[in-house]
Formats: structure tokens, sequence, C-alpha cells
């Protein structure tokens, strides 16, 4: 009897697990990676089951759960990271980890335990927002020390990270599926309907509510937009550290009735049809799938000026300096109402943005990693 091949099983290690845009790569390609060949496994700082975990049992991969990591429990951290793998290291032929500020504790512990690929992934491109910004660089020095393989959203991001001590990385494009980020009129129409907003001009954003992501000046922003159009309403999708403090704010400002709080969703697509305008004054960003799949989904995109030449892929997207006045990004938004929206699937996966070639070519780089 023929023996039957096992895929070599990958361990992704992902922090903070919600609805981001690094979950929202690894699963795209995840459901088109040949899973015959590769299987992804995932260790994740959350305690809450979250609906991606579902997909991932039903297709072949596990989930390993550990205590999310802040300052005053870190020794427990650091305790069941080693637990975790000396337990099940001998499982994994590749560790792939997402951060790299703090994964010293998970490489130094692939490596005493012998996984001997080792792969570190850049998804950003700053430090910025970081309170203990000497710690994090001693961490990444230890990080690369610690690492065998360099990956990075973008090649602002691998040159931040690596290129200060003298490493090669390659740059893995962030994808999507263009399938799932299709514009659909009738799917739209349905979503706000649902949504109550039928008739009303929709400023959307979808991401964590982190520093990075500058919810601060988005809320500034949809203040000057509703005060010139009342008929105006805000889509933030996610959920994170900063949610509280930026409801306050739009309490504060009398603009908190006309936001529409999601919280973390997994039908990102379909909220998306549903907007009107995509916004992004990010302080910084390594790639942003968010701006990716607006795009696909043909939303007009105002955006910060930091965001990577590598995602500018169409014509949608406005940039502004985050110095400028918000009235001037509001009469922007403002400038796309009657725009007829067209859907641009197709630009991205002609500009090879779309998840399946980068299936293929993530199962080949692991496959030359280990062989």
């Amino acid at each position: 009897m023929k023996k039957e091949h096992k895929p070599i099983r990958i361990l992704h290690s992902i922090p903070e697990y919600g609805i981001g845009g690094i979950e929202s790569l690894i699963m795209s390609l995840y459901r088109d990676i040949d899973k015959s060949l590769i299987q992804f496994d995932f260790l994740v700082e959350t305690k809450e089951w979250l609906p991606d975990f579902d997909e991932i049992i039903k297709n072949g991969g596990r989930v390993h759960q550990i205590t999310p990591f802040n300052k005053k429990n870190i020794f427990r951290y650091i305790y069941e990271i080693k637990n975790f793998l000396k337990k099940h290291t001998k499982e994994y032929a590749v560790l792939h980890s997402h951060t790299v500020t703090r994964a010293a504790p998970i490489l130094y512990y692939a490596r005493k335990f012998g996984i001997l690929c080792r792969i570190s992934h850049s998804h950003t491109d700053s430090f910025d927002g970081n309170n203990f910004i000497t710690l994090s660089e001693i961490l990444l020095r230890l990080n690369n020390r610690l690492s065998t393989h360099f990956l990075a959203a973008s090649q602002q991001a691998g040159m931040y990270y690596f290129t200060k001590d003298k490493k090669t990385f390659t740059v893995l494009k962030n994808t999507i599926d263009t399938e799932q980020f299709h514009f659909s009129i009738e799917k739209r129409l349905l979503i706000r309907e649902s949504l109550q907003i039928e008739k009303c001009f929709i400023l959307g954003h979808t991401g964590r509510f982190t520093y990075q992501k500058n919810h601060w000046k988005i809320i500034d922003i949809f203040k000057e937009v509703h005060h010139i159009l009342p008929e105006s309403r805000l889509i933030l999708v996610g959920d994170g550290p900063t949610i509280n403090e930026i409801k306050d704010k739009a309490k504060t400002l009398k603009i908190f009735d006309y936001i529409i709080f999601t919280g973390a969703s997994s039908h990102v697509s379909d909220l998306l049809q549903a907007m009107d305008v995509f916004l992004l004054p990010s302080f910084f960003e390594g790639f942003c799938i968010s701006l990716l799949e607006a795009q696909s989904v043909g939303l007009p995109c105002v955006a910060s000026d930091i965001i990577p030449q590598e995602v500018q892929i169409t014509d949608l997207i406005t940039t502004f300096s985050l110095d400028i006045d918000s009235k001037i990004w509001a009469k922007a938004i403002l400038s796309h109402q009657k725009e007829k929206r067209l859907n641009h699937s197709e630009v991205i996966t002609k500009k090879e943005y779309d998840t399946k070639s980068n299936a293929k070519w993530l199962t080949n780089y692991y496959l030359n990693a280990v062989f």
C-alpha cells in the first residue's frame, strides 16, 4: 500500500488576531494554497473564538490560543510560548512570524526546540505609536538574529526593519481574493437597505482601532463632512484598544449618532459595497490591504500621503498630508458625491495582486526554504 504524503505544516504566529490586514492576507492565501503540499496552523494571542477559526479547522488547520501579551503578564506569555513549542515543535517545518518587535520569545524557543526555518515578516514601516521605541529596536535586533528568512509587505517595510542588520529580504505582495471584492450593485442596495442608509452619503473605513490607523483624524474629517452634508454617515469596521476613546471623541463633537460602529466583521467586502468613499488617514502603512480591497470594489479613496507606491494601483486614490486641514479633506471627499461606481477587480488581477498567483509563489518559497 502506497504511503500517503503528509503536507508540510507551517505555524503562523499572529499577535492580537482580529479583523485586519494581516489576518485578511493570511486567510486569503490559506483558501488558495495547495493543502496537499502545505497546511497552515495558527498560534494566536486571543482567548476569543473567531469565525476564521471555524474555517481553519474545517480545512484541516489547527488553532492554538495563548494569553494576549501585555506588560503585566510578560512572564506568563513567555511561559505559554515555551510550553507550547516544547510540546509541538516537531510538528512544524516552518515558523512564520508576523511581528518583528515582540517575536523574540517564539523565535528563540523555535530555534531551541528545532524549527530550522524561521521567517520574520514585516507588515509595516515604523515604530511610531510605540511607547518603548528603544526596547523595540533592541528586540528587533534580536528578532533579526533569530530569524533565518525575511519577508516584507513592501520595499519600504523591508528596508525599515531589515537592512540595518544587512538582512536580505523578499517582498511578498499583499494580495486579495478579487472574486470576493468584486463590485455588485445588487449587493450594495441590499446592504444599504439593511443598515437603513439608502439615501445617505457614506464615508467608511476598515481597520483595527489602533494608533497607526489614526481614527482621531477620521472623526475630525467626518465632522466637517457632516457639517456640509447632514445626510452623511460614517461606517467604522473593526475593534481595538482605541475604540472607546474614539467613541468618546465622537460624542463630544456631537456626531456619535451618525456613526455606525460595526465591530470586528467577517463581512468586510459587503460593507465596502455600501460605502461611497473610503478614508485612510494612517500615520504609517507597510502596504495596506484594506486600500487594495477598497480599490477592487471601485471605491474612491482619500488617504494620507505616506501610503506606499505599491498599493496605488488605480486612479481611485487621492492623497493629502496629515497636516492639511480636515476641511480640505472633507471637500475632496464630497467631490465624489455623484461619481458612478465601477468595478476595478480586473485591474487588481492584471497587476498580479490577486491571491491565486501569490499562493503558488508562497508554496514554492516554503518548499525551497525547507528542502
